[in-house]
């Protein structure tokens, strides 16, 4: 029991019940809610933003999916196009650069949608995009399995090998490099 300036004694729950304390209870079980709310949106914030980047990605994903078997169906015709071209230039050196042009047109439309050539010289040999058709000595070991020369190019569309490279690759010996 505690008594104030006049000496009247009031017990304790009279004193946790007076107007300040109900309104500071009051007060701080709102920002308790106000918290608990702060944070239920920020996760529903979260989970809104990581399900739209993932939806994003996948639209991506199916984009790309979809080029590519547009490039493969229409790669093979072109490829074809251009063995055509070849045998005609001593012969009709007019039609095989008409036909030259058309075929510089689609592969300018095809790498438009994502289509890149794999395969080049000096790089490092990938059993992935490339296919060894030959391996020829090298005297540097710095050569060691890199591509020393292209038969055929590869292509492929993002991920997706349309065709692989056909190349000769060096291969380094201790004994011959050496010697």
């Amino acid at each position: 029991m505690s008594s104030d300036a006049d000496g009247v004694t009031k017990s304790d729950t009279e004193t946790d019940s007076s107007p300040e304390a109900k309104l500071a209870a009051q007060v701080a079980d709102l920002e308790a809610r106000l918290r608990s709310v702060s944070a239920a949106y920020r996760q529903q914030s979260d989970e809104i933003k990581a399900t739209t980047e993932r939806i994003e990605r996948n639209a991506r994903l199916r984009e790309e999916v979809r080029r590519g078997e547009i490039v493969a169906a229409i790669f093979e015709p072109v490829e074809n196009l251009h063995r055509a071209i070849q045998p005609l230039g001593p012969v009709a050196p007019e039609a095989a650069h008409g036909l030259a042009m058309v075929h510089q047109q689609f592969m300018t439309a095809l790498r438009g949608l994502g289509l890149e050539e794999v395969g080049t010289e000096g790089e490092r040999f990938d059993p992935n995009v490339h296919e060894a058709i030959h391996s020829q000595p090298v005297l540097h070991a710095g050569q060691d399995n890199t591509i020393l020369s292209v038969f055929s190019v590869g292509y492929r569309n993002g991920k997706q090998l349309i065709r692989a490279a056909r190349v000769v690759i060096g291969v380094y010996s201790e004994e011959r490099g050496e010697g």
